[in-house]
């Protein structure tokens, strides 16, 4: 999300890419851009120390660990009220 009122960005078009068509980098205030060669090689640098995609699988996993366990407690308690109080 970009707050503010106004933002400088830089649209770098991507044409030799299969999986990417354009990409986007928002300047920051106190600095100006110094020429379109240096800014390439900043936004070259920046990907270039990207870690790589985000995996969300490890998420996931925890997400689905976590509700079954809810789920599993939320029977056995059930269950334990249905033979304590049931007719």
């Amino acid at each position: 999300m970009i707050k503010g009122c106004q933002k400088e960005m830089i649209v770098m078009q991507i044409q030799d890419s299969p999986l990417f068509e354009s990409a986007y980098f928002i300047l920051r205030r106190k600095t100006l851009p110094k020429g379109k060669q240096d800014m390439v090689a900043e936004a070259n640098r920046i990907i270039g120390t990207g870690n790589g995609p985000v995996r969300a699988g490890h998420r996931c996993l925890w997400r689905l660990f976590l509700f079954l366990g809810g789920a599993l407690c939320g029977a056995t308690l059930g269950v334990l009220l249905t033979l304590l109080f049931g007719t």
